[in-house]
Order: C-alpha cells, then structure tokens, then sequence
C-alpha cells in the first residue's frame, strides 16, 4: 500500500496508462496505483527474464473452459529476455511479501515481525502495541484468540529486549562465521574444492571419448555388416552391447554434471553468505530485508527459550554448537528487560 501510494503521488502511470501510451495514444490520464497491481509486480518472475507457460488449460476442446494447473506442472524457461532485476534481489522480496502476509503495516514495523512463531503451537507470536511505560511486548496470538479455552500459554516476553538480544547472537555468528572463513584451513579445503572440481571435469571429457570411441566402432561394424563381412545376427549382438555401453557412459556424465552444478550451487550460496554477512556487520541498522534473508522463523517458548532457524547451513551449523558463545546456552533465552 506505501509503494501504492509512493507511485500514485509520483504520477507514476500506471500499467494501462503505459500501455496506452506505448501505443501512441497522447491524452492520458494518471490513475492510481493499487496495492494487488504492486504485489502482482513483484511476484511476476518475467521480470527476472523467466517466461512462465502452462498455468492453465483448457478442460476439452470443445470447452471454453480453462483450469488453473499446479505450479509443479507449469513450464519455466529462464534467460528468454534481458533481465529488469536480479533473481536475488526478485527472491529478497519475495521472501518480505510471505513473511509479512496477512499482517498489517504500522508506524513501528518491528525487524522480526513475522519471523516469530510459538514454540508450543507453532502459530505466529504477535507484537502488541507500547503500553503505558513504553514496553513493547510479544504474545502467541493463538492463545490471544482461543486462551480461554485452554489453547497454548501468553508466552509473554518483552519485545525490546528480545530483539537487542537476537542482533547480538547475529553478529556474534556472523563474526564466527568470518573468522572461520579466514582460517588457513579453510583456504586449504577450498583448494581441495577446486581440484575435486577439475577432476570430475576430467572424468566427463574422459567419458565422452569413450563414447566417441564407441560410437566409431558402431559405425565401423554396420559398414562391416553392409559389406557381408560379420553377419548381420553378429552385427545386431555386437550394437546392443556397444549401446548398452555408450548409455552406462552417457548415465555416468549425468552424475558428474550433477555433482558439478551442486558444487558450483554451493560455491554460489557461499558467495551469497559472505556479501549479506559483510552488509549486515556494516549496518548500524539492519533492515527488515536483510534479517529476512538470513532467518527463515524463531521459535520462542513458554520458558523463554528461543530456537533460530536460518537460511544458510552453515550458519544453521554455527547456531547449533551455541557453547562456543558467551552470550547463549544449549539454547537462547530471553533475559529480563
């Protein structure tokens, strides 16, 4: 509604005045923005240069008739035309949009808004607006709605210090995190990547000789078999096992391609990782983006315990081994305010 807003007050056209305009039309009016058209935008992966087909089809031919398919089932085709924005940063709003679903914009939008759940009954753990004396405080909105019928607990927890808290676990794992990344052994496994990652290179051209070898001594035989030289029972013997070896060869390349493209994923996450955690150290005030975009949900319990689920596995990883840190237990807590 604020990008609505934004756009409307910018006299920003919206995408049938465009359009209008595209077509040569020259009296066209400024409408307003709506906040379905913004969402629509940004959801719309076309904009990243991927076309998307078969969303739909028709229920027979001689219907008129369409019916939406599961995305499962659509057909996506990637690079189809130059991209308006990266995937990372179409995925970075994408991630906003579903973490903030359903809920309302308000003057204070709170960083971790939308990422806390309830330990107990995984609903989502509501922020509740300052009382009196200026506290902020958490509570499962599911035993706001159904407590009087014996639903969860309030998990009440002071906001404020929570979040205070949670920035100092992040850039203290973060920190860990770089640290480990400079360390001398780290620099040796990443040596040890890059020649895992020449050798399987060298095992799939080495496969497609093989093939290549193969496939001549195919071509040879059937010459062989043209000329009256092998018979052609012997001939039909002799292909299938040629075949048979040329498909194990072809099975072989599939696997080492597909252990390249996840290394190379890997190498790609890694990168990632090392860019978000660089910005984010640098933030005197991390956004809401960017805490999105290492968090996937914390879980928050009754005894004020929290457990932080990230969306990278090293830094699950770090998370998990918490004895490292002084500043948490086997599990986080909320302390008092």
């Amino acid at each position: 509604m604020q990008i609505a807003d934004y756009l409307s007050k910018l006299k920003i056209p919206i995408p049938s005045d465009y359009n209008k305009k595209a077509r040569g039309t020259k009296s066209v009016s400024y409408g307003l923005w709506q906040q379905s058209t913004v969402r629509f935008i940004l959801s719309n992966e076309i904009y990243t240069g991927t076309v998307i087909q078969g969303k739909r089809k028709k229920v027979s031919f001689k219907s008129k008739k369409f019916i939406n398919l599961p995305e499962e089932d659509w057909v996506k085709v990637e690079n189809m035309h130059e991209a308006i924005i990266s995937k990372e940063d179409f995925e970075r709003a994408n991630k906003v949009i579903k973490a903030t679903k359903g809920t309302r914009v308000v003057q204070n939008d709170y960083l971790f808004k939308g990422l806390l759940r309830c330990g107990e009954c995984k609903g989502y753990i509501g922020i509740r607006s300052a009382d009196k004396n200026g506290n902020i405080y958490g509570r499962c909105q599911r035993y706001g709605r159904f407590g009087k019928f014996d639903v969860c607990s309030s998990h009440n927890f002071n906001y404020q210090v929570f979040e205070k808290q949670m920035l100092e676990i992040l850039r203290e794992i973060c920190k860990e995190y770089t640290n480990k990344r400079k360390l001398e052994e780290i620099a040796k496994q990443s040596k040890t990547k890059k020649i895992q990652e020449f050798d399987i290179k060298t095992k799939i051209e080495s496969f497609k000789q093989l093939i290549e070898s193969e496939t001549r001594k195919l071509e040879i035989m059937y010459d062989d078999r043209l000329a009256g030289i092998i018979s052609p029972l012997e001939y039909m013997k002799n292909a299938n096992r040629i075949k048979e070896t040329i498909k194990s060869y072809e099975q072989n390349i599939r696997e080492l391609e597909q252990d390249l493209s996840c290394e190379s994923e890997k190498n790609k996450n890694e990168s990632r990782l090392d860019d978000l955690i660089e910005e984010f150290l640098n933030m005197e005030k991390p956004t809401k983006e960017i805490i999105r975009e290492f968090i996937e949900k914390i879980e928050i319990h009754s005894d004020k315990q929290v457990d932080i689920y990230f969306n990278f596995k090293p830094l699950q990883e770090l998370n998990n081994n918490l004895e490292k840190f002084s500043i948490a237990r086997k599990k986080y807590e909320i302390k008092s305010a």
